[in-house]
């Protein structure tokens, strides 16, 4: 005996604990709940005179006994609101059984009951009544009484004795009824007043002989269950009214002689689960597929001969079950079944099964025996579920692909086969590189085509860096698509993926897309140059996504003004290619018409240009084939158009010739991938690739023969298809061999996250392995962090755990390097606190986004006296050439010492000179520019000019990189911008390549119509070849500022608070007669 949290006192006798007795002292007991499970109690002990006693019983079971009466002295329980005496021989019942009115629940289930007296409608506070099971054949009138009954179980025996006729009338009268089971009779009228039980949710009818069913039965707008399991034989067709109760969940209506189902099935908009074993139905219509909610199907044992193409409609379908039936084969459509988790097929007469089933990724229970098969498709090992729960059902059919003895071996042995088939025998091996800005829905595409379903990508399972996916549409097709993150710090990595035989497909967000130019180059123009720059000659696809968030005119619309821009800007670089090409030839065959040395060009010169040429040419003749259309996708469930592209997708990568991996380099591939190392040296594959030629007693396929040119065209090929990674094209990168293209993934993971900060941690163990203490690793990290400048001594920590050797850790180096991923810093004297470090590398991709918060401090927007300031701007129309700013930032460091950087910035210092190198975009004359503006501050006019000719040579040579190009270069008016003119005047670029002439001091500013003059040396740098002059241009420049104000007096301080005796004031100080400072003594040593 126990006590509830509530209380209660409980005795509970465990299951046939006590065979057929009770003690007295039972009766003494005060108890709340009694239960006597399966005592086989035949009575009560003195025949339960004194049950009366329990007054304060409230529960009483005595479930699967003997017990053939109830004792009188239970009408004195008063207090009892749930009485179970269900499983007993009880053929009546006693009078005092409806004394207890405070009853809410009586089971008198699997009794021999044959009637109900009409005292129970004395009951009148009875919610749950089962009285299945028993021998009834009435209901009394008084039942109607019961007005609270919410459940009612009349369901009969399987017993020639007894039945119902015909639905009891009381029973339609019960209007608060939520369930009600009159199975197992033989009611052959369902009457109209089964309308009024407007509130019932459950009704069972099976076994019964209806033969009509009132039109009424749709008022019971509420039923959400109904069982008719062989009730319904003598009806010809499925009664019209059930297929209006719009509120059913789970229709039953196996075991009848159905041959159709009714077009207004699909008026049961929220069924979830249809059961139809058992009839003889001979085809389904298509509305049944418009039943969205579907998630089970039984149509086994029928006469179904085919399924439609609609089924891909059923979206949540889990269970369906068409076994024995007269199948011959199933649609393609099938496999967008996506939530599909048991299919039972067996007992038919499929031939074949379509190679979409492997899209069913949910499917753990695939039954196909008793069928006549002869192969199965070549991607089934796709169903992992199914490799998880071993539920795979074959026999009994005829296959001979695989063998029927490699499927009697079970699972695992099947789809090893299977997979080792299909890489040895697939025609058409690609590489798809999904690309493209950030939540364009790449990953949501990708997803549409390895699951057949869209599945919105969470912002923490956005792609990092880039994944790589294998994806097999069809057994000859193998795809391994690699998606890339769009986040601006992942796609510097891109670019060491792109190959000219991969298929790009570009994915952007229509629906967020815009028709301007900022807009196409963020989402489109900046992605095709990279990919036309790394990739030429490469196809490319253009792809909008969230197409079911735009209207078909704005769809239109923006199609039309993407493909105009698009070829519009390749019509233009082409064009610009052309007469590049033109000016060349005609000055190559100028020189060549002439003698040597008559026509001004030097041999240098004329190989350059002949160099040039060759490189345009090529540019020229591997221009990508832009695409003509752009395909549409939605990210909603239907996926509309995702069809249409997988076709295009697969006609586009099945375009070329097919070609079937020979037999050795499968088995290559095979033996390099099974290795253990992640990465593989090119003397480890060629001894992998000798040993297997010979074990397969082979020659070497190559030109020459060797095992070494045999293997470079193995591994060529297999880099194209995407199978490894390996760069030949670099006598450094070919030494490595990345069999595990994943391998490479995360080593670029590795470096390329953006919670670097958090996630890298010093280890002790990992820093004495490497011989790193912790004191640098922090020093490093932090120049990490702020600077974007890694260390290759952190970067070896950061890739300790892939244990690269000395000689790999210098060749991914360099694949970075090769790639743009990073660029080499100098380390040189000027900056002391780098020389630490062996190498450094600068990521400008880590830069932060914002300019440093005392930028200000150190480079106030207004000249400071007693300073020149020197700036040359280049002027690209929308936007520079790729990672071009990035390459000028790196090479700045061969000119200064200290320097901070930020995403668009670089300020850096050299002796007493500032430098300021920044970016921007801005509207020019309604044209939208990228400006780069260097900008040099200082006293020391020789060392202005230098750090400005110096970076500007390094731009000239990085923009031969890009020969159509167009850009302007100018020379910002110093005056203007010591003077704070707002738009200072712009000198043409020419003036930089032009000596100061030598007697000119000064010009006038063409920004005024006064007489104003300015140095000359501001415009022109100076020849330092020429020095006779040099004291006049710095009179020249002492002139000038003193006349602009902007020379500082003996008495003033400069704008950062020091002392104003330095430089140009140093040099006037000394005029007047006063001492100069020690900056003013070193200037004029420089200059006289």
């Amino acid at each position: 005996m126990t006590t509830t949290a509530n209380g209660r006192m409980v005795l509970r006798v465990p299951d046939g604990k006590y065979k057929g007795w009770l003690p007295k002292s039972l009766y003494t007991l005060e108890l709340d709940e009694l239960y006597l499970p399966f005592m086989r109690l035949s009575n009560f002990p003195v025949r339960g005179s004194s049950l009366g006693n329990l007054t304060s019983l409230k529960v009483f079971h005595a479930v699967g006994n003997y017990l053939q009466c109830v004792p009188n002295s239970f009408g004195q329980i008063t207090n009892l609101q749930r009485l179970n005496l269900s499983y007993n021989n009880l053929s009546e019942l006693s009078p005092s059984l409806f004394e207890l009115t405070n009853l809410v629940e009586l089971n008198l289930s699997e009794n021999c009951i044959e009637t109900i007296p009409p005292e129970i409608g004395e009951l009148k506070n009875l919610r749950h009544l089962n009285l299945g099971g028993n021998l009834l054949s009435e209901v009394p009138d008084a039942m109607g009484q019961c007005k609270k009954l919410q459940v009612l179980n009349l369901s009969g025996k399987w017993s020639p004795r007894g039945g119902l006729r015909m639905l009891p009338k009381p029973v339609c009268n019960l209007t608060e009824l939520l369930t009600l089971d009159c199975s197992w009779h033989q009611i052959d009228t369902l009457p109209d007043e089964i309308g009024n039980l407007q509130k019932l949710k459950v009704l069972s009818l099976r076994g019964n002989h209806l033969k009509y069913v009132s039109q009424d039965i749709a008022k019971c707008g509420n039923l959400q269950e109904l069982n008719l399991t062989a009730a319904m034989r003598f009806i010809p067709a499925i009664p019209l009214a059930l297929l209006s109760l719009k509120r059913l969940v789970k229709l039953n209506i196996s075991g009848n002689y159905f041959t159709e189902i009714p077009p207004e099935v699909s008026g049961l908009e929220n069924l979830k689960v249809f059961l139809m074993q058992k009839n003889a139905l001979l085809q389904l219509p298509e509305e049944f597929f418009q039943l969205q909610q579907l998630e089970e199907i039984e149509l086994s044992d029928n006469y179904l001969e085919s399924i439609s193409s609609n089924v891909k409609r059923l979206h949540v379908l889990r269970m369906l079950s068409m076994c024995n039936n007269r199948l011959k084969c199933l649609p393609n459509d099938i496999g967008k079944c996506q939530s599909l988790q048991s299919l039972n097929l067996s007992y038919n007469q499929l031939a074949e099964l379509p190679d979409t089933i492997y899209q069913l990724a949910n499917l753990d229970y695939l039954n196909l025996t008793h069928n006549q098969l002869k192969r199965l498709p070549l991607l089934l090992d796709r169903l992992t579920g199914l490799e998880r729960t071993k539920a795979l059902f074959l026999g009994d059919n005829y296959l001979t692909r695989p063998p029927q003895e490699i499927c009697n071996q079970g699972v695992d042995a099947l789809f090893n086969f299977l997979k080792e088939i299909r890489v040895s025998e697939a025609s058409h091996r690609k590489k798809m590189i999904l690309t493209g800005a950030v939540k364009a829905g790449k990953t949501s595409l990708r997803n549409a085509l390895l699951l057949g379903h869209s599945q919105l990508t969470a912002e923490d399972e956005r792609t990092w860096v880039l994944e790589r996916h294998l994806w097999e549409p069809e057994e000859s097709l193998r795809v391994q698509i690699l998606d890339f993150g769009g986040h601006h710090i992942y796609s510097a990595a891109h670019h060491m993926f792109l190959t000219p035989e991969a298929l790009h497909v570009l994915v952007f967000d229509l629906s967020v897309f815009s028709m301007d130019h900022e807009s196409y180059d963020y989402r489109i123009g900046d992605w095709l140059e990279g990919i036309m720059d790394r990739a030429p000659g490469a196809s490319i696809l253009l792809v909008g996504t969230h197409a079911d968030l735009c209207s078909e005119e704005e769809i239109k619309e923006k199609k039309d003004y993407i493909l105009e821009r698009m070829h519009s800007d390749e019509n233009t670089k082409i064009n610009n290619l052309q007469y590049e090409l033109q000016q060349l030839q005609s000055t190559l065959d100028t020189t060549q018409s002439k003698e040597s040395g008559v026509s001004g060009f030097s041999d240098i010169d004329v190989e350059r240009a002949r160099e040039k040429v060759i490189h345009l040419q090529r540019m020229l003749n591997t221009r990508v084939t832009l695409p003509d259309n752009i395909q549409v996708v939605s990210c909603a469930e239907d996926l509309v158009g995702i069809d249409e592209l997988t076709d295009t997708l697969m006609n586009t990568l099945k375009k070329n010739d097919p070609r079937p991996l020979p037999k050795s380099w499968y088995k290559f591939l095979m033996a390099i991938q099974r290795r253990e190392e992640k990465i593989l040296d090119w003397s480890q594959a060629l001894d992998i690739f000798v040993q297997l030629m010979d074990s397969l007693g082979q020659s070497m396929i190559s030109l020459e023969g060797s095992a070494k040119e045999s293997l470079k065209v193995i591994l060529k090929y297999l880099h194209a298809t995407g199978e490894i990674v390996w760069y030949h094209d670099n006598p450094r990168l070919d030494q490595l061999v990345f069999h595990r293209p994943e391998t490479l993934v995360d080593m670029l993971r590795a470096i390329f996250r953006h919670d670097f900060e958090d996630v890298m941690v010093y280890n002790i163990s990992i820093g004495f392995k490497i011989n790193m203490s912790e004191e640098m690793f922090s020093s490093a990290k932090k120049l990490f962090l702020e600077q974007g400048m890694m260390s290759t001594e952190l970067l070896r920590y950061t890739l300790c755990h892939f244990n690269l050797g000395i000689n790999a850790l210098d060749t991914f180096t360099s694949l970075m390097l090769k790639f743009d991923l990073c660029y080499e810093i100098p380390i040189n004297q000027y900056n002391p606190s780098l020389l630490a470090f062996k190498q450094l590398l600068l990521f400008p991709w880590f830069l932060p986004d914002v300019a440093p918060t005392d930028l200000s401090l150190k480079w106030p927007a207004r000249v400071p006296k007693d300073t020149v300031q020197l700036s040359i701007q280049l002027q690209f129309p929308n936007k520079g050439p790729p990672n071009f700013f990035e390459k000028i930032t790196v090479r700045l460091q061969n000119y200064v010492a200290y320097r901070d950087g930020w995403r668009n910035g670089i300020f850096a210092v050299y002796n007493m000179s500032k430098v300021l190198l920044q970016k921007e975009k801005k509207d020019v004359n309604n044209q939208l520019m990228l400006l780069v503006t260097l900008s040099v501050r200082g006293s020391d006019l020789q060392e202005i000019w230098s750090l400005i000719q110096n970076p500007w040579q390094d731009m000239l040579s990085l923009l031969r990189e890009w020969p159509f190009a167009r850009i302007e270069t100018k020379l910002l008016c110093s005056h203007c911008i010591m003077t704070g003119r707002e738009e200072p005047f712009q000198f043409p670029g020419k003036v930089l390549e032009i000596r100061c002439p030598k007697g000119c001091y000064y010009l006038q500013c063409p920004s005024t119509k006064e007489v104003c003059q300015i140095p000359a040396c501001f415009v022109y740098s100076l020849d330092p070849d020429f020095q006779d002059d040099l004291p006049k241009h710095i009179q020249a420049t002492i002139n000038f500022m003193q006349r602009c104000d902007i020379l500082l007096r003996p008495d003033d301080d400069t704008v950062d608070g020091t002392s104003g005796d330095t430089g140009f004031k140093g040099y006037a100080m000394q005029n007047e007669g006063m001492f100069p400072s020690l900056f003013g003594f070193t200037f004029l040593y420089n200059h006289f």
